[in-house]
């Protein structure tokens, strides 16, 4: 095991001292809890958004998001080398069976994003070009790529709409924080 010292820290960071790691580290920690705190926060409102609905929702459009978060399942699991007929055998479920554990979620993701496309129509939110951009920074940077590999991968009106939905969800936050 090596020494824990300012020469660890150069070996293993572009840090020159032990101290700068670790004072890294713990911002990292830090930052990392903060946006935990805002995501937990934010998903607490939008469950009060989507309790305090008044609208049916059909049922096919649940079914449907079930299925999509079961076919995004499988895709994980083929990039492991395992398709989902066997992962099913291995854990003695059907497909219906593994299909209604994802009914719930289903449930909220549809709620909410009706909840949320609301809000974006009734604020009339837009994206503007500099806020696209932003975005497209934001997941080449994520994503360890080229912002022209991002255009060409996601579509600019998916990206215009997850800007409208944060938008949607600055609302909420800032109603609420308000109150």
């Amino acid at each position: 095991v090596p020494e824990l010292d300012d020469e660890f820290a150069k070996d293993v960071s572009e840090f020159d001292t032990l101290d700068e790691l670790k004072a890294d580290i713990k911002k990292q920690m830090n930052e990392r809890k903060a946006e935990e705190a805002k995501n937990d926060f934010e998903n607490q409102l939008i469950e009060q958004v989507i309790d305090n609905m008044e609208c049916e929702v059909p049922k096919c459009m649940f079914d449907k998001r079930a299925d999509e978060m079961v076919q995004d399942y499988a895709y994980r699991l083929q990039m492991q080398g395992i398709d989902l007929d066997t992962y099913l055998k291995y854990l003695g479920q059907d497909k219906d069976a593994f299909k209604a554990t994802f009914k719930d979620g289903a449930e909220k993701q549809v709620k909410a994003s009706i909840a949320l496309e609301a809000i974006v129509e009734a604020e009339k939110l837009e994206a503007t070009e500099e806020e696209i951009d932003a975005e497209i920074a934001k997941l080449a940077e994520q994503y360890q790529m080229e912002a022209d590999q991002i255009k060409k991968a996601v579509p600019a009106d998916q990206i215009a709409a997850d800007v409208k939905t944060k938008k949607a969800i600055d609302i909420i936050v800032d109603s609420a924080v308000k109150e």
